[in-house]
C-alpha cells in the first residue's frame, strides 16, 4: 500500500461512519452509533499512519501546498471531533463534522499528492509550528461552525440523538475557545518565524491583514459568550459565519489573490 491507498481507505472509512450516523438518527439502534465510532477511529489511524510516512519520505512536515494542508485539516479535524467525543460523548453530532472533513478529503484526493521541495525560509521548526497551530486552530474553527449549524437544526427540529441545546451551545463555546488559543499561537509564531526569515514581525499583505482580521473576529466571539443577545442562536450563526472568513483566507487568498501564502 502506499501512502494515498491509506487515505483513499480513511476516506472510506469516514464516509461509511457518515452513513452510520445517518441511519443511527433515524434507526436509533445503538450498534450504529458504535460502528460509526469505529470508522472514525479506523480513518484516523489510516490518515495518522499516512501523516507519519510522509513526514518521514519528505524529512520535514509536509505543509507546504494544497493537498498537503488539507489533507492536515482533514487529520485535525478529525482528532477534534474525537476529543469531544471521548470528553462529551457527543454521538450523531459526528455526522455534519464527518461530512465536513470527506469534503476536505475529496478535494485533496484530486489535487498533486507529491511531497514538494522546501525552500530555505521554510526550513526552520518556527514553519512547522506556524503550519501545526494554524490548522489545528482552523479545525476547532470548522468543529465550531458543525456544532452551529447542530444548534440551529436541533433548535428548530429537534431530535434525541443529538445533544442537548445547552450542551451544543458548551461545545460550541469550548470550541471558539481552543480554536482563539491555538490561532493566536499561530499569529505569534508565525511572527518570530517572519523575523528570522525576512527581518520583520508583520507585514501589511493581504493574508497578514485577514488573519488578523480572523483573529479580531473569534477574540469578539470570546467576548459575546458573556453577552445575553448572542447567546444561543446569535452565537451559532456567529460560529457559521465566522467559518466562512476562515475559509476565504485560507482558501480564497491562496488560490484566487497574490500573496506570500500561495496554494497550488
Amino acid at each position: 500500500m502506499t501512502n494515498i491507498h491509506l487515505l483513499q481507505a480513511a476516506t472510506l472509512t469516514y464516509a461509511l461512519a457518515v452513513v452510520g450516523y445517518l441511519l443511527l438518527i433515524v434507526l436509533k439502534q445503538r450498534w450504529l452509533q458504535i460502528a460509526a465510532q469505529t470508522c472514525i477511529v479506523s480513518g484516523f489511524i489510516m490518515q495518522s499512519a499516512c501523516l507519519i510516512w510522509r513526514w518521514k519520505l519528505a524529512g520535514f512536515l509536509p505543509v507546504t501546498n494544497l493537498f498537503s494542508t488539507l489533507f492536515f485539516f482533514s487529520w485535525a479535524l478529525a482528532a477534534c471531533y474525537l476529543y469531544f467525543e471521548l470528553r462529551y460523548r457527543i454521538a450523531a453530532s459526528g455526522l455534519f463534522v464527518m461530512f465536513l472533513n470527506l469534503c476536505l478529503l475529496s478535494v485533496a484526493l484530486n489535487r498533486d499528492s507529491a511531497l514538494p521541495t522546501l525552500v530555505s525560509a521554510l526550513d526552520t521548526p518556527f514553519f512547522s509550528l506556524h503550519i501545526v497551530f494554524s490548522l489545528l486552530g482552523y479545525a476547532f474553527f470548522a468543529m465550531a461552525f458543525s456544532l452551529g449549524v447542530l444548534y440551529i437544526f436541533q433548535r428548530y427540529l429537534p431530535t434525541q440523538q443529538l445533544p442537548s441545546l445547552s450542551t451544543l451551545r458548551k461545545l460550541n463555546e469550548e470550541s471558539i475557545l481552543l480554536g482563539f488559543a491555538l490561532f493566536t499561537l499561530c499569529l505569534v509564531v508565525g511572527g518570530i518565524w517572519a523575523y528570522w526569515a525576512w527581518g520583520y514581525y508583520f507585514s501589511w499583505n493581504i493574508k497578514g491583514v485577514w488573519s488578523f482580521l480572523v483573529w479580531l473576529f473569534y477574540a469578539g466571539m470570546c467576548h459575546a459568550k458573556f453577552v445575553r443577545r448572542w447567546q444561543g442562536t446569535g452565537y451559532a450563526l456567529l460560529s457559521i459565519i465566522g467559518f466562512g472568513v476562515v475559509l476565504f483566507t485560507y482558501l480564497g487568498i491562496g488560490l484566487l489573490l497574490e500573496s506570500n501564502h500561495p496554494l497550488e
